[in-house]
């Protein structure tokens, strides 16, 4: 799981309210479809809107545990379930969860996996925890689906190579499936969540994911800085211009541990 600090923490922070990361959220809660009185485990839980919204649909009668190595993320999820005591959050890393075997009824996780190298014993990890007949919802991006309308195409795909830097598995949605199936899941759901703009504003995830990249590209790839300042500047005048264009699919997998264990 990726370490923010604070500044980072309240970028990712406004990421997550804009509109589709809502809707995606709304998708995986309902997905998971938690009852009252359940244990969830929330892995990179990150600023805590999913385990905020979770912590609604157990009520106080369930606990909904927030995972994450980053404290600062973990202080706005605090903030965020202030008023919910059955919400609390932990630090721990995805391939070792703090927690004994069976602990919890359900599991989530969103836009982790790909992050984690040991993405199997991660995996392992997440089925340990769960109770036999538990349940859990997975959301990976596949960053090499992205469309994004640019004026110079080769700059923009020079800026994307760029960014694939900055996670384990680019793509980890095209083998996830096999990959769950192998720690011992069976795969219930499948399901596609696009991120599409044709806006370029702040209610939109690709607005902050610009200076996400506009930031990181830089010295990777042959970037320069220049270059990095030139493809943002280039996509915000492209939306004022009114054909800003871009894509994203991230993939959405609720599976079950079976009943009778391994």
């Amino acid at each position: 799981m990726a370490y923010f600090d604070d500044e980072a923490a309240r970028r990712m922070e406004a990421m997550y309210a804009t509109q589709g990361v809502v809707h995606r959220r709304r998708e995986v809660v309902n997905a998971l479809q938690v009852k009252a009185g359940e244990r969830v485990v929330d892995i990179g839980t990150g600023a805590g809107f999913v385990a905020y919204d979770i912590a609604d649909a157990i009520g106080a009668t369930g606990e909904v545990v927030g995972v994450d190595l980053s404290e600062p993320m973990m202080r706005l999820g605090r903030l965020r379930c202030a008023n919910k005591p059955w919400v609390r959050f932990e630090t721990g890393e995805a391939t070792h969860l703090p927690f004994p075997d069976d602990a919890f009824d359900a599991a989530i996780s969103v836009q982790v996996y790909e992050y984690v190298r040991e993405v199997e014993t991660a995996l392992a990890e997440m089925f340990r925890v769960l109770r036999p007949g538990g349940r859990a919802a997975i959301v990976s991006t596949d960053w090499k689906s992205i469309i994004w309308h640019s004026s110079n195409t080769s700059r923009m795909q020079k800026i994307l190579a760029a960014y694939a830097e900055h996670c384990a598995y680019t793509d980890l949605p095209r083998t996830l499936g096999v990959k769950l199936k192998s720690a011992g899941f069976g795969v219930s759901h499948e399901a596609v969540i696009t991120q599409y703009h044709r806006n370029n504003d702040p209610s939109v995830f690709s607005h902050y994911l610009i200076e996400r990249i506009r930031g990181f590209a830089p010295g990777r790839q042959g970037v320069s800085e220049q270059e990095a300042a030139d493809w943002a500047d280039d996509l915000h005048n492209i939306g004022k211009q009114g054909s800003y264009f871009f894509c994203l699919n991230q993939f959405l997998f609720v599976v079950v541990k079976p009943s009778y264990g391994r």
